[in-house]
């Protein structure tokens, strides 16, 4: 009988562009896994080709150029949104791949001829992390993983997070917010007590959270975010303009061109990417197309200042989200005692100082802002493991849950910015005689027109007695655990009885599905790193 292997904990940060895995060495401190090539981070990039090779992170990149129709990335602003979200349909006209409309009505990708959900795509990134932890770690599995994800995800996207994982034959053990687990990456347990803001701006969102901290205890009391804003808007605002200068001046639309748009995109990015550190950079991309006949090289000197002109609306979005967290936590700047920035877009130095304007104090910087969330998510490993005893962790809801009281407006349950893990409850009555079941919409959103809010599920309360209208009383009550997900129960005031209850959710994968796609993925070959 063969002995059951005991699981390792590994923490990963799953990101829009790149991403990271990380572990506790044997001296108890987090360490950033590399792969066999000596890299710290792992390009979110998946190309498939066919029905079985599947290349992930930079052979995937280099595919991306010839081969954009089946290069997939940005899935994290994909996964769990619907396919008519506005900020789908923003994203629709930028990305070279096509983002089609799932059954369920979700945003799914289309390879070949066939459709393909963002959590199937973040699986195979997660399943090559995997493969890093196996490699270094000198370990086949199992593997339980704190996955971090941004602060302002609903609850929908945080059930899609879990979902790629269990594809990917990740155990979560804990779903962990990436301005709390960047706090504890640069090591704000070790410090004084103070309040802290981390202000996350990724490939995808900006979050910004502010915490306290005192005595090794984190406690979450605001968040706020903007989940349509990230370094990806940045290079799309950048590639756009060369387009039109492209159009103008040389008469060729490189947005009609998937491959020349896909080596534009790769050379902006690196040139916004050097304008962190240097005044000018660089396009140069040969044979870009033909014009008239005539082969067009292109060259273009990009400076830091049209970078900051192009995103100059992009920068100001970011005050908004941190008055807002300011305003929740009841603050102002001056109580703020220090800054933390994450994300490789708050190298940006017109980023930063904006940020540090906002919050009225300079920001540190002794922790790589691309690692410290990887590292977090180590660490919380170890406080999981009972290795590091002296750091507790409150973190908070990040939307409002309610319901919809049948005239239009949202009756919340649980308040945005509750402590998690958390409870609420509702009375509900029969509206007529006889009435066997109950039906409720939930919502997760803060706007009293329910339209404007998300709507999560229909969930359906059944075997109620049978009497005249009004004499039934269900009791609801919804609670958020610690990763953020929702879970509600009921019974029948009259007989304390628990009712039934049916959960029609509006978004997401079938379990059915998810547990399919993970024998499918355990059953297939290595993929290639």
């Amino acid at each position: 009988m063969s002995e059951t292997r005991k699981a390792r904990s590994i923490g990963i940060d799953l990101g829009t562009t790149n991403s990271c895995v990380a572990t506790i060495d044997e001296k108890g401190r987090p360490e950033i896994l590399e792969n066999r090539q000596g890299q710290r981070t792992l390009p979110s990039i998946v190309h498939l080709e066919g029905d079985s090779r599947i290349l992930v992170g930079a052979p995937a990149k280099r595919q991306a150029v010839t081969r954009p129709k089946s290069t997939f990335f940005a899935m994290k602003r994909l996964m769990g949104r619907r396919f008519h979200d506005p900020e789908v349909e923003r994203l629709r006209k930028a990305l070279p791949f096509e983002v089609a409309e799932a059954p369920s009505g979700d945003a799914w990708v289309r390879h070949a001829d066939r459709l393909v959900s963002p959590q199937e795509i973040s699986a195979h990134v997660l399943f090559a992390l995997r493969d890093v932890a196996s490699e270094r770690l000198a370990h086949e599995g199992p593997f339980e993983a704190v996955i971090t994800v941004p602060a302002y995800f609903d609850e929908v996207q945080r059930q899609a997070t879990k979902d790629a994982a269990a594809i990917a034959g990740l155990t979560v053990r804990r779903l962990l917010n990436e301005p709390t687990a960047a706090a504890l990456g640069y090591g704000a347990h070790k410090f004084g007590g103070g309040r802290l803001a981390v202000c996350d701006l990724g490939g995808g969102t900006f979050d910004v959270s502010i915490l306290n901290v005192e005595d090794g205890a984190f406690e979450v009391i605001a968040t706020d975010g903007d989940s349509a804003l990230g370094g990806d808007d940045f290079d799309l605002r950048v590639v756009s303009h060369l387009a039109a200068e492209l159009e103008v001046e040389h008469g060729f639309s490189v947005l009609e061109d998937p491959v020349a748009l896909g080596r534009l995109r790769e050379e902006a990015e690196k040139a916004k990417q050097a304008l962190s550190e240097t005044a000018e950079g660089s396009i140069d991309i040969p044979f870009l197309g033909t014009v008239r006949g005539a082969r067009l090289d292109y060259h273009r000197v990009l400076k830091r200042g049209e970078l900051e002109s192009f995103a100059a609306d992009l920068i100001e979005r970011l005050e908004g989200p941190c008055l807002g967290a300011l305003a929740a936590a009841g603050l102002r700047p001056d109580a703020i005692s220090q800054v933390l920035l994450v994300g490789g877009m708050t190298r940006m130095p017109a980023v930063a100082r904006k940020l540090e304007n906002v919050l009225g104090r300079r920001a540190a910087r002794n922790t790589s802002p691309d690692e410290a969330v990887a590292i977090g998510a180590a660490t919380q490993c170890a406080i999981l493991d009972g290795h590091v005893t002296d750091v507790v962790l409150l973190d908070v809801t990040s939307r409002a849950l309610g319901i919809h009281s049948g005239n239009g407006k949202l009756v919340p349950i649980i308040p945005r910015n509750a402590t998690v893990p958390t409870r609420g409850s509702r009375i509900l009555t029969t509206s007529g005689d006889d009435q066997a079941e109950l039906a409720i919409e939930v919502y997760q959103g803060e706007d009293v027109e329910l339209e404007r809010n998300r709507h999560l599920s229909t969930v359906v309360l059944g075997e109620l007695p049978k009497t005249r209208a009004g004499e039934v009383m269900v009791l609801v009550d919804f609670t958020v655990d610690v990763d953020g997900i929702l879970g509600i129960s009921a019974r029948e005031l009259g007989s304390s009885v628990p009712v039934s209850i049916q959960v029609k959710a509006s978004s997401g994968l079938p379990r059915s599905d998810v547990d399919r796609l993970a024998k499918e993925r355990a059953a297939s070959g290595p993929i290639e790193r």
